[in-house]
């Protein structure tokens, strides 16, 4: 049965399981929603009135790790490494990888210099963590795709997107595994087939509506019009 993934285009969330989707070859359908304006049928659909939701027939499944999980038990090749230890350290890992997403989100949010300047340094000490640990050659765990290395595209385009704007936010000279790994990641096909072709666009558009910190760095000429701030 094609499974159906209920969407949000910025959503970095959504976007590890379509990673997944696209990676194994899944025939999937997804539908696009405004989380600031939710359809009735999405609010009795989703538990938690949050993206990411796939609907296998009569089942709802949430939580993108979840999903993950399930596409990867269900449709092969598994993207889990077979030792018990690694399965484990791998879900390890992308748990790590949501508290980095989440401070990547402060990043663009928060609206003082003193608080972005903080959030990018939680960031810096966590991947102080994580660059022990990344192979990169190309992927997380060696030459095999991995889905901590879904979990952690989304991060690693987005701080890509922000490091375009403030280079410190991410430190090749101090993390050069993690960067090799964003640009070993951010080539492959399933990961740009798993947002809209305008995401970069949008991201930044994202910033400007939110008025952070962010923003004096963004060219300004390209966003005119009048500012209010939107939880897009």
């Amino acid at each position: 049965m094609k499974p159906k993934l209920i969407s949000f285009t910025l959503c970095p969330f959504v976007q590890r399981a379509v990673i997944v989707l696209e990676h194994k070859k899944i025939d999937y359908d997804i539908v696009y929603i405004d989380l600031a304006d939710p359809p009735a049928w999405f609010l009795d659909l989703s538990p938690l009135k949050q993206v990411p939701v796939l609907q296998v027939g009569e089942h709802v499944i949430f939580e993108s790790a979840v999903i993950n999980e399930y596409l990867d038990e269900t449709y092969p090749p598994p993207l889990h490494p077979r030792e018990s230890i690694l399965r484990a350290k791998n879900r390890s890992w992308i748990e790590f990888g949501s508290a980095c997403l989440g401070d990547a989100f402060q990043l663009s949010i928060k609206e003082t210099e003193q608080e972005f300047i903080h959030f990018r340094d939680e960031l810096q000490n966590k991947f102080d963590h994580l660059e022990k640990v990344v192979r990169a050659t190309p992927f997380f765990n060696g030459t095999a795709f991995s889905l901590v290395d879904a979990g952690y595209a989304p991060l690693l385009q987005r701080l890509d997107y922000l490091a375009a704007l403030v280079p410190d936010i991410l430190n090749p000279a101090r993390h050069p595994n993690i960067n090799t790994w964003k640009n070993n990641l951010l080539k492959l096909e399933a990961v740009r087939k798993s947002c809209v072709p305008e995401i970069k666009t949008l991201y930044y558009e994202y910033l400007w509506k939110r008025q952070g910190y962010i923003v004096k760095f963004l060219d300004k000429s390209r966003y005119p019009q009048a500012v209010t701030k939107s939880i897009y």
